[in-house]
């Protein structure tokens, strides 16, 4: 057999399961739960044809002047990518080396664990406490001139914390220093409406990374981008494929833009399912905690695979666990509309009382 690099050997992934989840209500991987409005899909759809599909995307740059004026930036301040998963990829392709230091949390997203073993770096990661509380001062002390890399989920998933924007400041800051890039993942921001995207343009060494999977309900798609300075988005264009992001993508992500009444109903929904769920959950007497993202945690002590494996007997998808301790009696329930969540709490509620 011919082997693999040696320092992938030991890297180990997780195999999606390859089941359909139509379905199924999909509380489990923080999508959009109830998708886009079916009117506005169908009529991008339409839009297509048969000779837009068979050329090579050619509306990535229309798509990236719409994002900067949408988000007030420089359209060079600008890189699209298949998915913001790319963007990391991205990142570590153009900036790190074999033994280089990657700063994170723990938890965090996983790929950034399993890029820094990918890319042979050096991970160093600050756990957050059992109150779900990230020791700031400890993040900021491990940051320093050997330092590559630094990196904060803002909020972060699964813990659902947010970091006020005074904090971001003096962590870019400090990552400047020390020579460090400091890269802020805001996969989330819609969940708490606060961004750094506007910093791009003062600090050389920022990059903020934003996806179309979670509000705006492309995860099927894969789209997101990354923004920096223009010093940072050409190294980041150096390591891309010529085509990366799909051209289908690209035409919804554009007329997502083109119509921000949709974003803003998106996000109205996601609110006022969110509020039912806490509501309903005081209601049945269970601990939770909800945070700043697209999730509520709920504590199931001790029942926790029981609870998930009946709740998918009954067609609802959550999660639970991540492999960490932090989260041992937990389950994670993605938010949806009121109408979603009030089938997850009917169903939740004869679980629960039978623990």
């Amino acid at each position: 057999m011919i082997k693999c690099k040696k320092h992938l050997e030991n890297i180990c992934r997780t195999r999606l399961e390859l089941i359909s989840r139509q379905g199924y209500l999909r509380l489990d991987l923080n999508e959009n739960v109830d998708g886009l409005p079916e009117k506005f899909v169908q009529e991008t759809l339409q839009s297509l044809d048969s000779d837009y599909l068979a050329a090579y995307p050619s509306g990535c740059k229309t798509l990236i002047e719409k994002i900067a004026a949408f988000e007030q930036i420089d359209q060079n301040n600008i890189c699209l990518t298949n998915g913001s998963d790319c963007v990391i990829k991205y990142i570590f392709e153009s900036y790190v080396s074999t033994g280089d230091v990657v700063l994170f949390t723990d938890p965090t997203f996983a790929m950034y664990q399993v890029y820094s073993k990918m890319f042979d770096a050096q991970a160093i990661s600050v756990p957050y406490g059992p109150d779900f509380t990230l020791p700031w001062e400890k993040f900021l002390s491990q940051i320093n001139d050997k330092t590559r890399i630094a990196v904060l989920i803002n909020p972060n998933n699964p813990t659902g914390t947010i970091i006020e924007q005074q904090k971001l400041k003096n962590f870019i800051e400090k990552c400047s220093e020390n020579g460090t890039l400091a890269v802020i993942d805001e996969a989330y921001f819609h969940f708490s409406g606060q961004t750094v995207i506007k910093w791009v343009a003062r600090f050389s060494n920022l990059i903020v990374i934003r996806t179309f999977s979670k509000l705006l309900g492309l995860a099927a798609l894969r789209i997101g981008y990354a923004a920096a300075s223009g010093d940072i988005i050409n190294n980041l264009i150096k390591v891309k494929p010529t085509f990366d992001v799909n051209g289908v993508a690209v035409r919804f992500a554009e007329r997502l833009i083109d119509n921000p009444h949709i974003i803003d109903e998106q996000v109205q929904k996601f609110r006022e399912g969110k509020e039912y769920l806490k509501n309903e959950l005081n209601r049945i007497g269970v601990d939770f905690k909800s945070g700043y993202v697209n999730c509520v945690l709920i504590h199931c002590p001790e029942k926790q695979e029981e609870v998930i494996t009946n709740l998918k007997h009954k067609n609802i998808l959550v999660q639970g666990g991540h492999g960490h301790p932090l989260f041992k009696d937990y389950i994670r329930v993605s938010v949806g509309s009121k109408q979603s969540m009030a089938k997850f709490i009917e169903a939740f509620e004869d679980e629960y009382h039978s623990l």
